[in-house]
């Protein structure tokens, strides 16, 4: 299967044959690969993929935590547990 102008989905074979392609497409929307009309990966721009893996929320959290620590640091007060029944307990 050859990429068309209006998809973005690509045999494993035509991918392979046209990894640049496919890469510089994927900087615009993410790209699909199929083996047998199957869907087995996808190909996304870098800045797409570190937003959607927590990546930079991640980096976010840990420079906000280290602000915090240099200030001096933070009362954490989480709240006492509370007692439930468990669905899996015997009734």
């Amino acid at each position: 299967m050859t990429m068309s102008s209006r998809s973005n989905h690509w045999s494993v074979a035509s991918a392979k044959a046209e990894l640049s392609r496919v890469v510089e497409d994927a900087q615009r929307r993410p790209q699909v690969i199929e083996r047998r009309g199957k869907p087995v990966a996808v190909v996304v721009a870098i800045d797409q993929f570190e937003d959607s893996s927590g990546g930079a929320r991640w980096r976010k959290f840990l420079a906000a935590s280290a602000e915090i620590r240099a200030s001096g640091g933070a009362e954490l007060r989480v709240p006492r547990r509370e007692r439930r029944a468990s669905p899996f307990g015997r009734a």
